[in-house]
Order: structure tokens, then C-alpha cells, then sequence
């Protein structure tokens, strides 16, 4: 079974790891939808200049997950 990821993610540009395969939003969206098995899987946000981001994320059947991301920068900013 699969269910619907929808990563956001600011600022936009950010390049998402969605266990260890690379996806990148574009510099206009900030919004990546996926469709992933039913399960765990480790979620990885990085963006040069921010502090990179990392969870787990439960994918259950018929349930679309949303995962909202605010990147810090390095410096706490």
C-alpha cells in the first residue's frame, strides 16, 4: 500500500532525502508531493547556508501526511 507525502518546505530550493534518495523543490515551489509505501521512512531537508533537518515520518494506508519545515539558518537565525 502507499500514501501521499506532501513535504513543504521554506525557503524554497531545499533539497529533500527521502531515505537516502534525493529530491530537490524548485526555487519557485516550496512543496514536494510523493507517494510512498506504508511505513517509516527518515525524511532529510538540507539547504546551504540552514541547519539540515531530519525526522522519521509514518506513512499509513489512506492517510496523506504533511510535513511542514521551516530551515534555520546556521546561526540560529
Amino acid at each position: 500500500d502507499y500514501a501521499q507525502l506532501t513535504i513543504k518546505v521554506q525557503p524554497s530550493g531545499a533539497q529533500i532525502l527521502i531515505d537516502g534518495e534525493s529530491w530537490r523543490t524548485s526555487q519557485d515551489t516550496d512543496r514536494l508531493v510523493v507517494h510512498l509505501q506504508v511505513g517509516v521512512h527518515h525524511v532529510e531537508i538540507r539547504k546551504e547556508g540552514f541547519r539540515t533537518f531530519k525526522t522519521d515520518v509514518q506513512i499509513r494506508t489512506g492517510e496523506p501526511t504533511t510535513l511542514n519545515v521551516s530551515l534555520s539558518g546556521q546561526n540560529g537565525q
